[in-house]
Order: structure tokens, then sequence, then C-alpha cells
């Protein structure tokens, strides 16, 4: 029977192994056939490490020795709530081209706030817009990375 503990490192796990099998299908440049550090050197990491966290992790939690009735399941309520989360995040991505990133991300913190059982407005506007707004500057103005501003806006 899966649990809390269980069902977070085991949907990593899955994501992880996709991601090493994807990672190892990389082709490599002419160039970078005899190097040591290559572009597929990092993602191969990034999977291997993500993959040995994930065992260890389960690993771990199988051993604990959890009395049954402290043992967390899955409620109906999470299951929404997770469920939830994940529509917001297409939804945000459908968002970014039409509204732009600030008012995107923005609505996207605020709504995902919400769902994780934050009701009071000040804590939902100071939380997300702030955050978005330091995250578009550091990005767009000090990276020189290229954000989208929204249709809306032309």
């Amino acid at each position: 029977m899966l649990n809390r503990e269980l069902i977070g490192p085991s949907l990593f796990l899955v994501l992880f192994t996709l991601y090493a099998l994807v990672a190892w299908q990389i082709p490599l440049m002419p160039f970078e056939e005899y190097e040591s550090v290559t572009s597929a050197t990092l993602p191969k990491v990034y999977a291997v490490f993500g993959i040995v966290v994930c065992v260890l992790s389960i690993g771990a939690n199988l051993l604990k020795q959890a009395p049954a009735e402290k043992v967390e399941l899955l409620s109906q309520g999470n299951l929404l709530r997770t469920f939830a989360l994940l529509v917001l995040m297409v939804a945000y991505s459908a968002m970014l081209e039409p509204f732009g990133f600030l008012i995107a991300t923005s609505a996207f913190l605020i709504t995902g706030f919400f769902i994780m059982g934050e009701r009071r407005k000040t804590v939902l506007l100071f939380a997300s817009v702030p955050v978005a707004v330091v995250f578009w500057f550091l990005m767009t103005q000090v990276l020189g990375i290229y954000l989208v501003p929204g249709n809306l806006w032309s």
C-alpha cells in the first residue's frame, strides 16, 4: 500500500528513469567524441543522481518501522488538490503567451497558494506578485533572458 512518503519518491523515480533514457540518447557533435565533458554529461549526472536519491528515499521509507495507525494514507482531498495543481500548471503554460510572464506567473502563484489552503488576501498578493516581479527582473534585466511579454500588450 502506498502512503504519502512512498508516492513522491516513486513518481520521481519514474521521472528520472525516463529522463535517463532520454539523456543517454543525446547525440554528440563530431568534435565532442573524445572530450571528457560533453553536452550529454550533465543530463546523465542529473539522471543518475536523481535515481540514487529516489532509491535511497524509498529504501529509507520501507525500512522505517512506523506503527500502522501513524501511517498517513493518501486522502481524497490530497488527490484532488494534486490534480488541481496539475491542471493549474497546464493552464499556466496556456496563459503565458497571451497574458505574458508577469501576469501569468502572478495568477499562477496566487491560485496555487489558494489551492494549497492560504486564504489571507494580503499573503496571497505579497507572496506572489513580488516573487514574480523579482524573478522577471533577474531573468530579463540581469541575465538578459527573454521572457514573453504577452500578446495582450501588442
